[in-house]
């Protein structure tokens, strides 16, 4: 299964709780390293919320916004971990190949 990066940082975002949109916004700025369009986001949420990756989880009206409020769900829970885990791997491998080329000479 196809992960991107945000919806990779939303997934990790929301494994620390609830959380809602624009707070989901400001931490996958954070952990991608770049501005995101608003926009961006929401189809990004509205997609994981299709494939049941992540459950709505009420609204409340601040300041007259309408803050909508997300949850990671069982399965979204699994694709985290399932796609951490693939990472995490191909970091290692990445790590190994450095080590093994210390000194050598790097050819293109």
């Amino acid at each position: 299964m196809s992960v991107t990066d945000l919806q990779f940082a939303v997934l990790s975002s929301l494994a620390s709780g609830r959380r809602h949109g624009y707070g989901l916004l400001r931490d996958a700025e954070d952990q991608l390293e770049k501005s995101l369009p608003i926009a961006t986001l929401y189809a990004a949420l509205e997609s994981m919320a299709s494939k049941g990756w992540i459950l709505p989880d009420g609204e409340e009206v601040v300041h007259k916004r309408t803050r909508r409020y997300y949850v990671l769900s069982t399965d979204g829970m699994q694709i985290l971990k399932r796609r951490a885990d693939q990472l995490a791997a191909q970091a290692q491998l990445a790590q190994r190949r450095l080590r093994e080329v210390n000194g050598k000479a790097v050819t293109a």
